[in-house]
């Protein structure tokens, strides 16, 4: 018996990982369509606490501005890999992409927190040359 309740539990959990993680895929589109159409004040608005804790409005917004400014629009976007985290505080899908922009690509980490069947961003991290060299 405890062994059908523990495959049955492993079941539920891998559903619902999934649906997560789709949510979380979607506020990734999201979020490069709100970049391009220059909309970083409205991003960081959006965002999970873990991410206005961690920055400033004003910072954050400088970031989003620069990314945009120096790599231009979004073209393409390929997850390279995800994970998603159950904690007593909260549910987290971590995303990790290589994202084609009109300058330049990037790799990008996103963290959302999985709130009120919403995903919203705690974290975003970015890493490209261009931004440096551009």
């Amino acid at each position: 018996m405890r062994k059908f309740i523990a495959a049955i539990a492993v079941v539920l959990a891998g559903c619902s990982m999934s649906a997560d993680t789709r949510l979380a895929e979607q506020a990734v589109v999201r979020f490069h369509e709100m970049l391009d159409a220059g909309q970083s004040d409205a991003i960081y608005s959006e965002a999970a606490d873990e991410l206005k804790k961690a920055s400033t409005r004003q910072e954050f917004v400088a970031l989003l501005d620069a990314v945009h400014r120096k790599l231009g629009d979004t073209r393409s976007s390929d997850q390279k890999g995800w994970n998603v985290n159950y904690q007593t505080s909260g549910a987290f899908v971590t995303l990790n992409y290589q994202t084609a922009y009109a300058k330049g690509n990037a790799s990008e980490q996103f963290v959302y927190r999985l709130q009120d069947s919403k995903a919203l961003l705690a974290g975003y991290h970015i890493n490209s040359n261009a931004l440096i060299i551009n």
